[in-house]
């Protein structure tokens, strides 16, 4: 019997107006794959009935070979990638992105609690994942305030149920880091999540099949209001360089994490350092991935004629906890 054949395991997309169902002919509600469709109207034919999560019944038909050829559709559905914009361009953007935002007042509490004050927040413009206005709408208007999205990291096309694409992007509860170069422009977006069970931190980022572009994983660079000591540190995260920055009185890069230093280099050669710290996670003494990546840092650095130290520090993991929590930060020259 055919219900007993065994075919490649293969998603289910939903069906719209531009690919109806192949059992009932219309563009929605319905699902299919190359193989089977899972349709909400008829019933006639189908070799099994399905009770979905939310009580209804979907019916399943087998599909004649070459009825429907998936990946063909799917390449089909795919919006080329465009080309990742110049920081200037980006910068442009995702300002006027966040003057759009608010930051909602559980992350405010959040910043607050981990050592920022009320002025350095607004100064470094975190900004929280919109939840009540669509995204679509926030891009519309952006849109009219004549920025082109194209190659902006972290926005991308949708295709609209009557067929058409819109701009939006992803909407996930959290809030946006601005991560910024040596000249204190915003290159990228970083999302602390509030959900973190898929990672606490998350680059505005992806979608290239959808239109949508990689901003890659640059190195954030955080100034304080005031510099008082002139050797560059070198952290992981950028939340983690801004509070370091402003508790230590330096520059602090940060890396968006302990194995991604390489972008890092270029930054602290145009900063014009000649003395840097790397102040990484105490756990770089426990984590053989983190402590092969602080050694290559460490020896890319003095290859480059700089004067490496490590912070040194007890009790808390990293460096801006224990500067929030009073704790004493020593260099050791290595």
């Amino acid at each position: 019997m055919q219900a007993e054949h065994r075919y490649p395991e293969e998603k289910f997309v939903r069906v719209n107006p531009s690919h109806p169902c192949p059992i009932c002919g219309r563009g929605d509600w319905c699902g299919y794959n190359s193989f089977i469709a899972s349709c909400m109207r008829v019933s006639e034919g189908a070799f099994k009935e399905v009770i979905l999560s939310n009580g209804q019944v979907a019916y399943l038909h087998w599909l004649e070979p070459g009825m429907v050829n998936l990946p063909a559709l799917m390449e089909e559905d795919t919006i080329t990638a465009a080309q990742t914009a110049p920081v200037e361009v980006r910068d442009r953007v995702y300002r006027d992105f966040l003057k759009l935002l608010y930051l909602h007042p559980r992350h405010r509490k959040d910043l607050l609690r981990r050592g920022l004050t009320e002025w350095e927040i607004r100064r470094n413009g975190y900004r929280s994942v919109p939840g009540t206005e669509a995204p679509w709408s926030v891009c519309r208007r952006l849109i009219r305030m004549g920025h082109d999205l194209a190659g902006i990291p972290g926005f991308y096309k949708a295709r609209g149920p009557h067929g058409g694409t819109y701009w939006t992007f992803d909407r996930q509860p959290g809030y946006f880091i601005p991560v910024r170069d040596e000249k204190g422009r915003i290159q990228a977006l970083q999302r602390r999540m509030d959900d973190a069970r898929g990672g606490k931190y998350k680059l505005f980022s992806g979608h290239k099949s959808r239109g949508g572009c990689s901003c890659g994983t640059p190195a954030h660079v955080a100034r304080p209001a005031k510099t008082e000591d002139r050797r560059i540190w070198i952290t992981e995260g950028p939340l983690k360089a801004d509070i370091a920055g402003e508790y230590l009185g330096a520059v602090v890069v940060g890396a968006l994490s302990a194995a991604t230093w390489r972008p890092v280099i270029p930054v602290i050669l145009a900063l014009g350092a000649k003395e840097a710290v790397i102040a990484y996670d105490r756990d770089l003494e426990t984590n053989p991935e983190v402590g092969r990546a602080y050694e290559a840092l460490k020896a890319e650095l003095k290859k480059h004629g700089l004067v490496v130290g490590r912070a040194v520090w007890n009790g808390k993991k990293g460096i801006d906890d224990a500067l929030a929590a009073g704790m004493e930060v020593r260099v050791v020259r290595v």
